[in-house]
Parts: C-alpha cells; sequence; structure tokens
C-alpha cells in the first residue's frame, strides 16, 4: 500500500534513489551535494546491491562528504529480500533522484507505482530520455522533466518546499499512472504495430526503385486484392536453409531416441554438502 509522505511527519524532506549504483555517477553525486546544500535538513536515502559491504558504505560517504554533505543526511541499504520489501522502502523517500546519464527505468515506475515523483534530466540519448518519457507518460513532465543541471536543482527544491503538494501526489499518483499509457498494453501494441507498419513501408521505398512497394498493385509487378509479396533476400534465403537443416536434424535425432531402449538414467550420489542444501531449500 501507499503510505503517507515521510516529510508530513518528519518535518523534513526525504531525496531517494533506488537506482544500480554504478548510474550514481561523479557529476550525479556532485548535484546531489548541490541539491541538499539548497534544501537544509533535508535526508538522501540510497538502496544498491553494493552497500551490504560496509567498506563501500564508507567510500560513498566519504564521496559525498567531498560534496559537502554530512554522512548523518544518507541512509545507505542493500538490496531488500523480496519485491514487496523493496517497494515498502519508498515509504521512507518523499520525492525519488533519477540518475544520469544513465536514467532508470524499472526503478522510476516502481517509484511512481508507490506515490514517489521522480525529478529527472532529458539528455542527448534514449538511456538518458527514459525518465522524462516516464513523468511525460504520467502528466509530471512540467514539474518534474529538467533539461539543465540548474533547473534539476530548481525542480527538486520547489518540490521539496511544498509538501502538501508531495502528500497530494502521493495520494494519486499510482491510480495517475494505472490510468495513463504505462499501463494500457492495448492502444501501446497498436502503436508498435503500426510502426513496424510504417518502417517496412520505408524499406519498401529504399529496396524498390522508383519507391514502388513490391506486390502492390500499382508498382514492382503488380499483384491482386492489394496483397504484398516481397521477393526474398539472398541472406533471409540462407536462413531459410539453414533452419530447414536444423529441422531435419532435431527430427532425425527424434527418431533415434525413439527406437532406442529406455534405460532408467543411474542414480548420482550426492555429497552431504548437496544434502545439507537440498534440506535448506
Amino acid at each position: 500500500p501507499v503510505v503517507p509522505a515521510p516529510c508530513l511527519s518528519a518535518g523534513f524532506v526525504t531525496f531517494g534513489c533506488f537506482n544500480t549504483l554504478a548510474k550514481v555517477t561523479p557529476g550525479v553525486r556532485r548535484l546531489w551535494g548541490r541539491l541538499l546544500a539548497v534544501v537544509p535538513n533535508s535526508r538522501l536515502v540510497l538502496k544498491a546491491k553494493p552497500f551490504a559491504c560496509q567498506a563501500i558504505q564508507q567510500r560513498f560517504l566519504a564521496a559525498m562528504a567531498a560534496e559537502g554533505v554530512e554522512s548523518w543526511r544518507i541512509d545507505l541499504s542493500p538490496l531488500a529480500g523480496a519485491t514487496a520489501a523493496h517497494l515498502a522502502m519508498y515509504g521512507a523517500v518523499d520525492v525519488a533522484l533519477d540518475t544520469f546519464p544513465y536514467a532508470g527505468t524499472t526503478t522510476t515506475c516502481e517509484a511512481l507505482y508507490m506515490g514517489v515523483p521522480v525529478v529527472t534530466m532529458r539528455g542527448g540519448c534514449h538511456a538518458h530520455n527514459v525518465g522524462a518519457s516516464l513523468m511525460a507518460a504520467v502528466g509530471l513532465d512540467g514539474e518534474c522533466v529538467t533539461r539543465s543541471e540548474d533547473d534539476y536543482v530548481a525542480a527538486a527544491a520547489r518540490l521539496a518546499a511544498h509538501p502538501g503538494h508531495i502528500a497530494e501526489l502521493r495520494r494519486g499518483l499510482r491510480e495517475r499512472m494505472l490510468g495513463s499509457p504505462l499501463c494500457a498494453p492495448g492502444p501501446f501494441m497498436r502503436r508498435l504495430e503500426d510502426t513496424y507498419a510504417a518502417l517496412f513501408r520505408r524499406w519498401c521505398e529504399e529496396e524498390q526503385p522508383g519507391g514502388a512497394e513490391p506486390g502492390v498493385d500499382g508498382g514492382g509487378g503488380g499483384g491482386g486484392g492489394g496483397e504484398i509479396r516481397r521477393e526474398t533476400h539472398p541472406l533471409e534465403a540462407e536462413q531459410n536453409a539453414a533452419a530447414a537443416v536444423a529441422a531435419e536434424a532435431v527430427a532425425a535425432a527424434v527418431t533415434m531416441d525413439a527406437k532406442a531402449p529406455v534405460n532408467a538414467a543411474p542414480k548420482v550420489a550426492s555429497s552431504p554438502a548437496e544434502d545439507a542444501n537440498t534440506q535448506k531449500e
């Protein structure tokens, strides 16, 4: 379940990021340091697998200290034991912070599902823009999608300055997400199929002289009923031939297995350690 925003009872705002630690680059740490300096008394919660190691925790805290953030303002946790426990940890986060240039995807969707808005930044490639796409899908691109580091800090600080707005977002964000294109597989597949069709038409125009589609009335050899008939590409022919050979080999192997006598498989003795593992499972 979605729990109330922690800032309402704590008296301070907690930022959080559950993305993989490899995405938290020096540039990301530097920007988070700027943000925590702008929002006094705010906290930062991070969850990542490497934080199971105390040495890595200390190294990360030292790196953030170099950015001016005291260790008491940061909580580091390893991975949770189950999905329910992982999602429940969003109960300690008011505003999620996306990474860059490699943004989150699943993690961002999980944050939205738990009622937590995610501040993200646009970039110059797909991996950088996933967060922007997800925020746009739930109608938060206006206040959560930024275009520069300064905008990123300003957007997160603006949210932190309005706990009531954070609480309002939290109450309705899951329903907003479930009603968005993110959770509408039918329309998504129709758009995807339309894209495939457009790509195929473009391929036909590039491959055929004069831009005519092969096998369609009005060009490329004709044909009735608007049915597309295209010549087999040489590479595709080779792949089909290889597939046929593989199919014959599989059929032959199945035939040989069917004729072979059925013998009970020998039992392999297990070691005491393996027996112990089996008991644990």
